[in-house]
């Protein structure tokens, strides 16, 4: 999906807009899910090989898609962090619409990256999908603490510091409304 970012960032940008987030409690645990959900894209993007290979050890060998299952973290931090518990009307809303949105977005994608991988790796793709989940790490977190599946220079290549900004300037943003109730 070539729109995904795009969509992602409107999406985000309405959960901003219509939340009333205010308990500095939820802000810290929303902020340690999205600094674990930064760690696991960290660790992905150190790892995968674009367009080149098909990458399957360091957390590809945890889950096919770990920089997806580290955007899951960061989102359900995020939305935390945004939850207000004297409005769970509101809260359920903006959690129901994150869910279907980003469900949306990810199911479609993760279908047309498979579908292309597929294409192209043949029967290594087919057998890696067999064997590793998609985004769910249900056989262990191994493949994390595997330090020869990653390189600074793909790390660099990737450049996964604009998620880490982003992600910052959000995290900013939350706790600024919470400070100001709602006031900007």
């Amino acid at each position: 999906m070539k729109k995904r970012i795009f969509i992602s960032q409107l999406v985000t940008l309405l959960l901003l807009v219509f939340s009333k987030p205010e308990s500095w409690g939820l802000f810290l645990a929303g902020l340690l899910l999205m600094a674990l959900g930064q760690l696991v894209r960290l660790a992905a993007s150190a790892a995968i090989v674009k367009s080149k290979t098909l990458t399957t050890t360091g957390p590809y060998a945890a889950v096919r898609n770990p920089l997806y299952l580290g955007t899951l973290l960061m989102t359900a931090g995020l939305l935390t962090m945004l939850s207000s518990p004297s409005d769970l009307p509101r809260t359920a809303v903006l959690w129901g619409f994150a869910v279907a949105s980003f469900g949306w977005i990810y199911t479609v994608t993760i279908r047309r990256e498979e579908e292309f991988l597929s294409k192209t790796y043949g029967e290594e793709f087919r057998n890696y999908i067999t064997a590793v989940p998609c985004i769910c790490p249900c056989a262990g977190l191994t493949g994390f603490f595997d330090t020869t599946a990653y390189s600074r220079e793909v790390f660099l290549k990737n450049k996964e510091w604009r998620g880490i900004s982003a992600a910052l300037a959000l995290v900013v943003f939350a706790g600024l409304r919470i400070k100001f109730k709602y006031g900007f």
